[in-house]
């Protein structure tokens, strides 16, 4: 039974021992990632080496214009741009109403508006 304990701690000390050694890789490679993100907005570069695809750029983009409000151009340029990559009108609208939490119910609003005149444009 004594020799199970004595197991059971060694290997818990070991796994916390490579959790401490992973963490202080994973700070060094997010260190590494700001500095670079520095020296790419420093230059105004094309960020080219993010994991997100299309889609997931344009919900992040979309989420910002809407919380940001007063960019109504903006939008309806990232809302075309949204469709054209595959986005569908369903997961648009949940974008925009996600964030009315977040961005407060007229940025939302004005969002739906802008994204509704699109639509009909296109009809």
């Amino acid at each position: 039974m004594n020799e199970e304990k004595e197991t059971c701690q060694v290997k818990q000390e070991t796994t916390a021992g490579n959790r401490e050694k992973l963490s202080i890789h994973e700070n060094e490679s997010i260190r590494s990632n700001i500095e670079q993100l520095t020296i790419e907005l420093s230059e105004q570069k094309e960020f080219n080496h993010f994991i997100l695809d299309e889609k997931q750029k344009a919900i992040s983009t979309l989420s910002s214009l809407i919380t940001k409000g007063d960019c109504d151009e903006d939008l309806k340029t990232h809302f075309e741009q949204a469709l054209h990559i595959g986005l569908s009108v369903i997961e648009i609208m949940e974008i925009i109403k996600h964030c009315t939490k977040v961005a407060g119910f007229p940025h939302s609003i004005n969002a739906l508006f802008i994204f509704q005149n699109l639509l009909d444009e296109n009809k």
